[in-house]
């Protein structure tokens, strides 16, 4: 899709036009001419000779220019005539600020979808209905009916906001005006029938004089195409901040598996932005708290943070927040460290460097410190505690004079500077690409997010498999083992019987205790009927074992299909996984690692990951669960090997990937790590028609 037309219009056409400045159709037109729009406008209205000083044109058909960019401002009933209009004058774009359509029911939201599909047709670009419309700063285009612009406009910016919501773009754009927050664009998408959040991400992917992307996201339709959007941004070197709301389960799932309880919208939504670099803020103060972070100064080329403080506990405070977020913090070198100790002998010179408040006497020892520590090789980034001195008209002059050479020393290393300061003392800063904070975590924060985010823009994408074509199907654990063998998955040493003799004789070859299941593609509880036995030792055991599972299971289960019994070797695991994956409508496919066996009901704990992923964020879910502590020899128990787990994850999600929308249901419960292997002990598979 298009969107040059409507962001940089060449001229703007206001369909439904008022004379009085304040209504939907009166705002555009106001801003436009108020503060500066170069382009020719052209208000259309009926009932006017002139609109607001220009002339105005009876009916679309009349205005006398190409229109690039029309805003339509009618009511409901009268918008989709206006498009067709619109179109047969092959106008490149239009924002359509009225409402009554998909928000107000089935009648309205099939009039939008007709609106929708004719201007894709055509070409021509629809942001809305229902929408506060967009502005571009540079340009000084202000099609909107929203007034926050007649308060002032933000500085001419590298940070463009979107938003699903008017309410809150209007908002957004009066707190960057506020806080100093330099602007390229702002949009608004409201019902999103053509032009969607991800559409404009895409666009400001390429757009030059756009550096970071704000972002309000309710719901996505097309996943795919925000997945899509979100990667060209991290390609592009730009930093998406996300703001998602609504963070409750959408619609009941199919309950068959654990797999659906444990894969909530909102994990989905996380899963995305984690996979694309997106930066999830949780506040509208952290939104643009990183905004600013990411809009200043240079990203770190690693995780090493230098901490230059005079305060000994503000220093410790900021050093636990580091620890937290998994920073390093190495040792000041002793080459820097030396000159420090002679200046003033007190001064830790470890990491946090605590220059103490003495250095209010001796102020350079503050610049000797900053700048030892950035251009020393030994850090990545540097965070500096400056207490009230920057509230002081003597010593802020030379604190800023002090980090601008310290900037201008080692271009590479980001630095964040903590303290009290007026706003001409903050904008100094920020100037020569220092971040400003009162609040010292807030500054280690966004570095820990400017590292996180470098690293992940270096990080190897997985390539998406080759779709596998198969037939519907639904089948039992014995299949279902052998099924995940052949791509790779490992089960437990196990043989498909249907006698109690076979099973003496698998369990002889198996060797060590046996657990013994119903083979049903009909159950999915075993053991609530009656269909597992463990821990049997002797031929007697496993005989009966054979007789029992199948009494039990025509007695409480009559209706289930028996197909035999499966003996396996019972294993020892380190750790029990649960590991699944499933189709979803709007991301496809999606995995979920939690904890497994029993634990998997009573300790939901999991993680959410799209499908294929790689194994670095494999690697960091399993940490974050702490299965990498439970099989790295905790108190003395043996190993697992944390490689082949994630090698095995890795197989099983390109799996997944390949079965694509044809993925029902795709299960291990438990995968076992054991001191010998991976192995999955169960498992669900079935397979479903793809949805036309």
């Amino acid at each position: 899709m298009q969107l040059d037309a409507l962001f940089s219009p060449r001229s703007v056409a206001v369909i439904g036009a008022s004379q009085n400045p304040q209504k939907v159709g009166g705002m555009p037109v106001q801003l436009l001419l108020r503060l500066g729009y170069d382009g020719p406008i052209y208000p259309v209205n009926p009932g006017a000779a002139e609109v607001q000083g220009l002339t105005a044109f009876a009916t679309i058909d009349a205005v006398p220019a190409p229109i690039d960019l029309a805003i339509v401002a009618l009511p409901a009933a009268s918008v989709e005539g206006a498009i067709e209009q619109l179109i047969a004058r092959r106008a490149r774009a239009a924002v359509v600020l009225s409402s009554g359509f998909a928000e107000m029911g089935e009648e309205g939201a099939a009039t939008q979808a007709r609106i929708a599909e004719r201007a894709l047709a055509s070409g021509m670009a629809l942001l809305g209905p229902n929408c506060l419309g967009v502005m571009n700063i540079r340009r000084k285009l202000f099609a909107t009916f929203s007034p926050a612009p007649l308060a002032g406009v933000p500085e001419v910016g590298q940070v463009a906001i979107v938003s699903q919501s008017g309410a809150f773009g209007a908002y957004a754009f009066s707190l960057a005006r506020k806080g100093g927050l330099g602007l390229s664009h702002w949009v608004t998408t409201g019902n999103e029938a053509a032009v969607s959040v991800a559409d404009v991400i895409d666009w400001l992917a390429d757009d030059a004089g756009t550096r970071v992307i704000l972002a309000y996201i309710e719901g996505a339709r097309d996943g795919a195409a925000l997945q899509r959007a979100l990667a060209k941004a991290r390609a592009a070197g730009k930093p998406v901040i996300v703001t998602k709301v609504g963070r409750t389960e959408a619609g009941a799932r199919a309950a068959m598996s654990h797999t659906a309880s444990l894969s909530g919208e909102d994990a989905l939504y996380q899963a995305v932005f984690d996979a694309t670099g997106a930066i999830r803020a949780r506040t509208v103060d952290e939104m643009f708290r990183l905004g600013q972070a990411f809009a200043t100064g240079s990203t770190p080329a690693g995780r090493r943070l230098g901490i230059v403080t005079v305060s000994g506990g503000v220093g410790t405070l900021m050093a636990d927040s580091a620890s937290d977020l998994g920073l390093e913090l190495p040792a000041l070198p002793e080459n820097v460290a030396m000159p420090l100790r002679e200046r003033i002998p007190f001064c830790a010179t470890q990491n946090p460097i605590d220059v103490t408040g003495q250095v209010t006497a001796d102020l350079p020892v503050l610049g000797l410190a900053a700048q030892g520590a950035a251009t020393s090789g030994a850090y990545d980034a540097l965070a500096l505690f400056v207490a009230a001195a920057l509230a002081s008209p003597l010593l802020a002059p030379s604190i800023v004079e002090m980090v601008r050479k310290a900037v201008a020393a080692a271009p590479g290393v980001p630095m964040a500077l903590c303290g009290i300061a007026d706003e001409a003392t903050r904008q100094a800063l920020l100037e020569c690409g220092c971040l400003v904070f009162e609040e010292p975590t807030h500054a280690v924060e966004v570095l820990a997010a400017k590292a996180r985010w470098a690293a992940h823009r270096i990080e190897p994408q997985p390539q998406q498999p080759a779709q596998l074509d198969i037939a519907p199907a639904l089948l039992n654990e014995a299949e279902a083992l052998d099924f995940l063998g052949g791509f790779g998955v490992p089960a437990a040493p196990h043989r498909w019987v249907h006698s109690p003799a076979d099973a003496v004789a698998a369990w002889r070859t198996l060797g060590g205790e046996a657990v013994m299941k119903i083979v049903s593609a009909d159950l999915l509880h075993k053991s609530d009927v009656g269909g597992v036995r463990v821990g049997l030792r002797s031929e007697q055991e496993i005989r009966e074992a054979y007789e029992g599972i199948t009494g039990a299971v025509a007695r409480l289960a009559p209706q289930a299909r028996q197909q035999g019994v499966l003996v396996a070797r019972k294993l020892s695991p380190l750790a029990e996984l649960m590991l699944g994956a499933r189709h979803d409508p709007v991301f496809g496919t999606v995995l979920v690692l939690g904890l497994g066996g029993v634990q998997v009901e009573l300790h939901p704990r999991s993680a959410v990951l799209t499908a294929p992923t790689t194994a670095e964020r494999v690697r960091a879910q399993l940490d974050a669960l702490g299965v990498l502590k439970l099989i790295g020899g905790w108190r003395g128990r043996p190993k697992g090997d944390a490689d082949a787990l994630v090698d095995v994850v890795l197989r099983f999600g390109s799996l997944a990937a390949a079965l694509g929308p044809r993925l029902g249901t795709l299960e291990i419960n438990p995968l076992m790590v054991t001191a010998e292997g991976i192995a999955a002990a169960d498992a669900v598979v079935s397979f479903v028609e793809e949805a036309r």
